[in-house]
C-alpha cells in the first residue's frame, strides 16, 4: 500500500459518478462472513455521482413521513424523542447468533472527515450516532481523534474498549470483550493516549489491523460511525481505507475550503486502494447567511463540486455546541432555539440513514 504522499493525492483525478446509492433500491446484502462463509459481496460504485444535486436548501421536506406508525428502522414522531420507539438493553451476544442464523446485511461504516479542525465531524458523527440508536440499530462509535471530544459527548455509552486496541489487539480479543456486554444500542470506543503512536506504525500494517478489527465488530453491530483528527496521518488515512462511506462537515470560510480541497484530491487517491468507498458528499456546517463571506463561499463550493454537496445545510447555532456539551442530542434541549436545529440535524441523518441504504 505504502505511505500516502499529498502530493500525489493531489495530482489524482476524482473519479467519475454514476448513480448515487440512494436512487436505488435498498442492497439486502446477506451476511455470508457471519455465517462462516467468507465475505459478502459489495459493490463498487463512483464518487462524484454519490450526491445528486447541488443546491442549499433549509428546511427540505424531510425523508421520513410524520404521519401514522413508524415502521422498524425508522423514528416515530417528528422532531423531538418522546415518540421514538424505545431501545432496550440487551446483550450483545445475542445479535451475533441472530444475524448469523437469519443471514442479514453486514455492518456498513461511515468515517467523517476532513484536513481541517473545528468543521463539525465529532457533532456530526455524535447525533448519527444518537438518531440511529433511536432507530433501533446497534450503533458502534470509535473515536481517533486524540482530543477526545466525541469520546466527552459518548461517555455515557463507553464500552470500555480503547480505539488504540483497534489497531494492535485483533479481533479475537475484540469479540471476547464485546460477546457478553449489555448496552442500550450504543458503545462508544473512546479515543486514549496511545492513539498518538500510530504515526509510527506502517499504513498497510494499520489499515489491515482496523479492516480487521472493524469486520469483528460487525458480528455485534449494524453500524460503525468512526470519528476522525483534523490531520491526514496514519489514523485518518487508515478509517477512510477500512470505511464504506464517509461524509465531510465544511464550515464556509476560507481556510475550509482549502481544507476539503485537499480532501477531494486525497479521497481520489484513496479510492484506488478502497474501491468501495463511497463519498456521501459535504455538509455545509455553521452557515450563516447573515454573512456575505459565507453566501460567496458557499457559491464558490456549488460552483466546484456541484454533484459532491449535500441539499441541505447546518446553521451556525449555539444549541448544537450546547449540546454536545451536555453530553445529549441537539433535540434533547428544552429551548426554542434548538427547534430549527433539531430540523436540520434530523434532516442530515434521514439523509445519511437513505444514503447508507440500511436494512434491519
Amino acid at each position: 500500500m505504502g505511505v500516502l504522499h499529498e502530493e500525489t493525492a493531489n495530482r489524482s483525478p476524482i473519479p467519475g459518478g454514476d448513480q448515487g446509492p440512494g436512487d436505488r433500491a435498498a442492497d439486502h446484502r446477506h451476511s455470508a462472513r457471519r455465517a462462516g462463509r467468507g465475505k459478502a459481496p459489495g459493490r463498487v460504485c463512483g464518487l462524484a455521482g454519490a450526491v445528486q444535486g447541488g443546491g442549499i436548501a433549509s428546511g427540505q421536506p424531510r425523508v421520513v413521513s410524520s404521519g401514522g406508525s413508524a415502521p422498524r428502522g425508522i423514528r416515530a414522531g417528528d422532531g423531538g424523542t418522546a415518540g421514538a420507539s424505545s431501545v432496550h438493553r440487551q446483550a450483545l451476544g445475542s445479535r451475533r447468533q441472530g444475524k448469523a442464523e437469519t443471514g442479514t446485511q453486514l455492518m456498513k461504516t461511515l468515517v467523517t472527515a476532513i484536513q481541517k479542525g473545528g468543521q463539525g465531524k465529532t457533532f456530526a458523527t455524535c447525533h448519527l450516532a444518537f438518531d440511529f440508536q433511536e432507530r433501533g440499530l446497534r450503533v458502534a462509535v470509535i473515536d481517533l481523534d486524540t482530543q477526545g471530544n466525541a469520546s466527552w459527548t459518548l461517555a455515557g455509552h463507553d464500552s470500555g474498549y480503547p480505539a488504540s486496541r483497534m489497531f494492535t489487539a485483533g479481533g479475537d480479543e475484540l469479540r471476547a470483550w464485546f460477546a457478553d456486554r449489555e448496552d442500550d444500542g450504543l458503545a462508544l470506543i473512546a479515543a486514549d493516549a496511545s492513539l498518538a503512536n500510530l504515526d509510527k506504525m506502517d499504513l498497510a500494517q494499520a489499515a489491515g489491523a482496523l479492516r480487521a478489527s472493524i469486520e469483528a465488530l460487525g458480528e455485534f453491530f449494524d453500524v460503525c460511525l468512526i470519528d476522525t483528527a483534523p490531520s491526514l496521518g496514519v489514523a485518518m488515512t487508515a478509517a477512510v481505507l477500512a470505511a464504506d462511506y464517509m461524509l465531510s462537515p465544511v464550515e464556509m470560510e476560507a481556510y475550509s475550503l482549502q481544507g476539503m480541497k485537499k480532501m477531494v484530491a486525497v479521497i481520489g487517491n484513496l479510492r484506488k486502494q478502497n474501491p468501495k468507498l463511497r463519498f456521501l458528499g459535504m455538509v455545509p456546517n455553521k452557515v450563516d447567511a447573515r454573512k456575505p463571506r459565507h453566501v460567496s463561499n458557499l457559491a464558490t463550493l456549488q460552483q466546484a463540486y456541484p454533484q459532491l454537496i449535500l441539499p441541505f445545510s447546518v446553521g451556525a447555532r449555539d444549541s448544537i455546541a450546547e449540546a454536545l456539551g451536555e453530553q445529549m442530542p441537539v433535540w434533547k434541549i428544552k429551548k426554542t432555539a434548538a427547534r430549527k436545529a433539531t430540523q436540520e440535524v434530523r434532516a442530515l441523518a434521514d439523509y445519511v440513514y437513505t444514503k447508507m441504504e440500511i436494512a434491519q
